[in-house]
């Protein structure tokens, strides 16, 4: 059975929360990023290179992009910035799914990622999927 003082302390931890939440949503605790393809196009720019060919997932968490140096460009919203990585084509390992694309890395210092994709995907992503040239 609870006493007196269980239900004061119980009561101010949830005040206490419920303020920490309150603090954590005007801060914007719930913002992603969205990459679009201007983003893409900064990402590429600050790799001094421009992008030939380019994917974003449906819900614009993550993108694939064919550099026009021959390199993949793979960038991955996460909460408020973007984490981006280049790589040789060769360094990916690219796997089409029923509903998408997922890229995996030979390092384990970048999750794979998964892209939802709305239709099939483009030629230039099978050809690279198949382990072809871009």
């Amino acid at each position: 059975m609870m006493t007196e003082t269980d239900w004061i302390v119980l009561a101010g931890s949830a005040a206490v929360v419920l303020f920490m939440i309150g603090v954590a949503a005007l801060l914007g605790f719930r913002q992603t990023t969205r990459l679009d393809e201007a983003d893409l196009a900064r990402l590429a720019a600050g790799e001094g290179a421009r992008i030939d060919a380019a994917i974003i997932d449906t819900e614009g968490k993550g993108a694939f992009a064919r550099l026009a140096d021959g390199n993949l460009l793979i960038a991955r919203g996460m909460a408020d910035g973007v984490s981006a990585r280049v790589a040789p084509a060769g360094a990916l390992g690219l796997s089409l799914e029923r509903d998408g694309l997922r890229v995996s890395f030979s390092d384990l210092g970048f999750a794979p990622l998964k892209l939802k994709l709305a239709s099939d995907a483009p030629d230039w992503v099978r050809r690279l999927a198949d382990g072809g040239q871009t």
